[in-house]
Formats: structure tokens, C-alpha cells, sequence
């Protein structure tokens, strides 16, 4: 088995159609600031979809909402049409919800291949006796999750560096790690908060490709936020658009682009990255 195959048969089989991901109505105040008013995405089973807008518009906040960090003022979130509202955010993991952070925050010291393991721990099976005194069920739990990790650092690149601490390696390297660990956590629906980040047009360009094979080849639903509008237009399915805590706009690149508030609010600032086409 190649590496694709190998990762494919670790996830999940996400279902062909529906709505991996909702939220509804959500809104959420910090004293009196309304960080999110009203809001309502859905996200498409299969898909890769982009949440984008201006700094301060609510699109980390929207992320913290949906993976459990914050709780809502108002409104539900669902995954695969089970509601996981108040649901803690360990738990969602459990269910399937995995993001990573616009801050890399994998563990400097250790290895990228022990970077990845840690993101299988609850899908390793027995406990942690088992693992030490090396039971069969650990051992063959632990075989596989290693199988999966040196599969997912050969397709995110870093397997030449899978034995170098994760703290001598670049910025975007770095930021592999952190996806690749969310990946072992076996996700049905992947948030990515900010993955471009730091990374130069090259490298984005290159990850934004990864990304889009994962979502094409393996079937894997992703929600991204991004600042780096040009990558999103040209690779998600469906946009999303937040300008002060408000959604102003949803739809294919296309009618984003061309979206008279959206342009107005947010891609004036980019508009030389995002021509309307003629």
C-alpha cells in the first residue's frame, strides 16, 4: 500500500452527500462587543470550504464556537446531523472534529514522528498499563498508528526529518507537523485556523495543494480560515464570508469575487489578487 492508501484506510469513510458540518444561529457577545451575530454556515460532506474576511471579523471566534472552546450565546452546531453544542471539545474530537490553531502548537522538544503519535492516542486501543507492560491489543494499536504516522509525513514532506525534534525545523515544516498530527487523530471534518500562515507564496501554494488532495482523494471535509484570499478563491468549493461578527455572503469563488459588500468590505484591500473576470 502507498501512502494515500494507507491514510485513506486509517479514516473514517465519510458518507458521499449531506452536511458534515453546521451552525446555526449562532451568536456571542463579550460585554458589549457582539463577536458573532446571527450566524449560519453549513459545510458540505466532501468539500473544502473557506471562511474568510477582515481582522476582527469573528472567524476565529466562529472556530472556537464550532470545536467547543467557547459556548455559544445562542444558536446549535452539528456534526453529521448529531448536535454537539455542549459537547466538550475532547469529545468532538472523538466524534470526528479535529482543527488545528493559527499558532503552531506541536511539542518542540520531541519528534516529528512522535509529534504524529500523539495526535492517535484515544485511537490507539487499551489503556495505559497495556502500553507499558506491552500487551497484544497496545502493541498492534501502536504497530498501526506508526504505519499511519511514516504515511503521513511521506504525503505532508517532513519524512526525511521524521526522527528531527520538531523544534530545528522552519516555520512551514512545523506547520505540517500540526496538520499531520490532527490527520492521526482520524478526523471526519478537519478545521484549519490560519494554515498558510507564516508561509511564503511558495509554500502556500504547496500546502493548499496537499490540502486539496486530501479533500479530492480521500473524501475528507475541511473548514478553513485563511488570510491568504488568492489560495482560497482559487481551491475551495464554497465561501464563506464574516465582516463584523456578521455573514455577509456565501457561495462559489465566483460570486464572492464578484460580490458588491464583499468587495466593498474585505477584497478592496486585495483586489489586485482577485480580479473580477471580464
Amino acid at each position: 500500500m502507498n501512502a494515500l492508501e494507507i491514510l485513506e484506510a486509517y479514516l473514517p469513510t465519510p458518507p458521499e452527500t449531506g452536511t458534515a458540518l453546521s451552525a446555526e444561529h449562532i451568536s456571542l457577545a463579550f460585554g458589549g462587543l457582539q463577536a458573532l451575530d446571527d450566524v449560519s454556515i453549513t459545510v458540505p460532506t466532501r468539500q473544502l470550504v473557506g471562511l474568510i474576511g477582515p481582522n476582527g471579523a469573528g472567524k476565529s471566534t466562529l472556530f472556537d464556537v464550532i470545536n467547543g472552546l467557547r459556548m455559544p450565546d445562542g444558536g446549535e452546531v452539528a456534526l453529521f446531523g448529531q448536535p454537539i453544542t455542549r459537547t466538550n471539545p475532547w469529545d468532538r474530537a472523538k466524534l470526528g472534529l479535529s482543527r488545528t490553531f493559527q499558532s503552531n502548537r506541536v511539542s518542540l522538544e520531541l519528534s516529528v514522528l512522535d509529534n504524529l503519535l500523539a495526535g492517535a492516542h484515544h485511537k490507539i486501543p487499551g489503556s495505559l498499563l497495556g502500553t507499558l507492560f506491552g500487551l497484544p491489543g497496545a502493541r498492534a494499536g501502536e504497530r498501526r498508528a506508526r504505519q499511519v504516522a511514516r504515511a503521513v509525513a511521506e504525503l505532508l514532506d517532513i519524512a526525511d526529518v521524521g526522527d528531527e525534534p520538531v523544534g530545528s525545523l522552519d516555520f512551514g515544516r512545523q506547520r505540517r507537523v500540526e496538520i499531520g498530527r490532527s490527520l492521526m487523530s482520524a478526523p471526519r471534518v478537519l478545521l484549519l485556523d490560519e494554515p498558510a500562515a507564516g508561509l511564503d507564496s511558495t509554500e502556500s501554494a504547496h500546502l493548499f495543494a496537499l490540502i486539496r488532495r486530501l479533500e479530492a482523494d480521500l473524501g475528507l471535509t475541511v473548514l478553513l480560515v485563511e488570510h491568504y484570499v488568492k489560495a482560497v478563491l482559487e481551491n475551495c468549493d464554497l465561501v464563506y464570508v464574516l465582516n463584523e461578527g456578521r455573514l455577509i455572503a456565501a457561495g462559489a469563488p465566483d460570486d464572492i469575487v464578484a460580490h458588491p459588500e464583499v468587495r466593498a468590505a474585505y477584497l478592496g484591500n486585495v483586489i489586485e489578487e482577485v480580479p473580477v473576470d471580464a
